[in-house]
Order: structure tokens, then C-alpha cells, then sequence
């Protein structure tokens, strides 16, 4: 509070940017406000393959905290050749977007987000047709095409104008919620709201149900590497150091799998990872982060 001649004005809030220096023993740490709580520090992205009577974790990434959780996604599959037929890749909602399930599809492999975050669009979106590049709107839910379409790069939406005699008897018009102007209409759609409502309809498959029991697995990784790995108390500063002690723990994760997995091979009877499971391809992926 400020004090000023015959009373008190009120100082303005200014909100430092995630990059500032929050801790003089750690300058590379940023802070993240995610999920209504405050995070300071780096991320963890794992990937664990399943196989049908054991798992291991394969890949891991180590960034600071206000690296995106799509851009996690993005790395994992660029680095990555075509996967065998039947894989699919189990992630939490944040891995979703049309891009990312393009990207999965060109390497052979199928994303499955298993929970919705965010505002629901209406279904009818997902039949709405985009450019390649997800910038312009082709087609609508009612086949009709935009006399006229522009992007709008601020909001990552494209602009479309229809003719009003194309809008004015659509059996969607209430749920479009388009603008209808002197001589056109307007719609404004984002790709990202398209490839949500796919989403959206996927999850209402049989398909989808037998890809959601693994998403108890998808959280166990991040939970397991908290609870008895404690990887929120690494004893060291600095992105180098910390993932390195990130890595090591990583390593005895698998370890004590590889020790489990041994040990149901000489005691199949007393223990059994295959009777935990539920049943699976031959060959999985299940993706999750870790936040620190």
C-alpha cells in the first residue's frame, strides 16, 4: 500500500513473469501456477511400455516447469520411428489435440487421451472439416461450404462467412451459435475445438472403454516415483544436477521391476504381474508427466 496526501492509494499488483529468479541457490527453476496450485521447479515426462506380463519405463524428459505437457508429447513421437501394427499410446487429457493425434497416427500408433479437461464444445463440431494446417474452416457440420474464410492467428481461430440462405434452415443453427450478419453469417471455430469434440465422441465408444482401465496405470508411474522414490526432495539445485538425480531414481524404478518381474517367473503361483493386469496388446505405450 502507498501512501499519498490525504489518504492511501491502492499499488497496482504486478505479476513477475515464471522466468524470474524465485531462489538464488537455483536461477534455472521457474514457477507454474497449474491445477489452482504453485509449483517451483523442473517437470518429469515418462513413458513406460507395456508388455503382457510385465512394464518398463523406456523414455524420460527432464525441463523446467513451464515447458508444456503437448510439447512433451510432440518430442516423444518426432524422436521416434513408425511403431508396430496395434500400438497405442495412453495419456492424461493434457497430451490431447488434433495435432498431436496426426502426429501419433503418421508414426503408426494411436493416442488415446483417457479424462477431459476444459470447457466441453458441442458434438457437432467434430464433423467440421479443416485445412491441413488446422487454419481454415472447408466445410461445416450441415456440408455446407464458406463463401469467404480468414485466420485469425490472436485467438487460433478461423473466421468463416456463409451464405444466410445456407445458415437460416440448418437443423444446427441453435447449436452453431454463428453470428448472422446484414448479408452473411459468421462462424468463428478453432481446430482445437474440433479436435475435442472427436474426443468427446470417441469416449463414448467400446473402443475407448477398453483403452480407459489403463489409465489407473498412467497414474501410478508419477504417484509411485513420489511415494517411494521422493522425487520431490532431490537434494541438489540446478537443472543438470536435479535431472540427473531424476534419472538415477528413474533407474531404480525399473530396477525393482525387472527384480518383480523375476521374481514372478520363479514364484508364478504366489505372484503374478499378468494377474494384476487387465488384458492388453501385445505391445502398449501409456505416457504420463511427473511434476515436481
Amino acid at each position: 500500500m502507498m501512501v499519498a496526501q490525504g489518504g492511501f492509494d491502492k499499488k497496482e499488483e504486478v505479476e513477475n513473469p515464471s522466468e524470474v529468479l524465485l531462489n538464488p541457490s537455483d536461477p534455472e527453476a521457474t514457477f507454474r501456477y497449474k491445477a489452482g496450485g504453485r509449483y517451483l521447479g523442473y517437470v518429469g515426462n515418462v513413458v513406460e511400455a507395456v508388455g503382457e506380463k510385465s512394464s518398463l519405463v523406456i523414455v524420460y524428459d527432464y525441463q523446467q516447469n513451464t515447458y508444456a505437457d503437448n510439447q512433451f508429447m510432440k518430442d516423444y513421437l518426432n524422436e521416434k520411428k513408425d511403431f508396430s501394427d496395434g500400438s497405442f499410446i495412453v495419456a492424461d487429457g493434457a497430451y490431447s489435440g488434433e495435432e498431436n493425434s496426426r502426429l501419433a497416427s503418421e508414426h503408426n500408433l494411436k493416442l488415446v487421451t483417457t479424462n477431459f479437461t476444459g470447457r466441453k464444445p458441442d458434438e457437432i463440431y467434430a464433423a467440421f472439416v479443416f485445412t491441413d494446417d488446422g487454419k481454415y474452416l472447408i466445410k461445416c457440420k450441415n456440408n455446407r461450404v464458406p463463401e469467404d474464410c480468414i485466420y485469425d492467428p490472436g485467438n487460433e481461430r478461423s473466421v468463416a462467412y456463409f451464405r444466410i440462405s445456407d445458415c437460416e434452415g440448418c437443423p444446427y443453427k441453435e447449436r452453431c451459435q454463428s453470428r448472422f450478419l446484414k448479408t452473411r453469417v459468421r462462424k468463428e471455430v478453432s481446430w482445437k475445438s474440433v479436435g475435442r469434440a472427436k474426443q468427446l465422441q470417441y469416449m463414448q465408444t467400446e473402443e475407448f472403454s477398453e483403452y480407459a482401465k489403463f489409465r489407473n496405470g498412467v497414474e501410478a508411474i508419477p504417484s509411485l516415483l513420489r511415494r517411494r522414490y521422493h522425487v520431490d526432495k532431490i537434494p541438489v539445485h540446478g537443472k543438470k544436477r536435479t535431472r540427473l538425480f531424476f534419472g538415477f531414481k528413474i533407474a531404480a524404478l525399473d530396477f525393482q521391476k525387472l527384480l518383480d518381474y523375476k521374481k514372478a517367473l520363479y514364484f508364478p503361483k504366489s505372484w503374478s504381474i499378468e494377474s494384476r493386469r487387465p488384458a492388453r496388446s501385445p505391445i502398449s505405450f501409456v505416457a504420463e508427466r511427473n511434476r515436481l
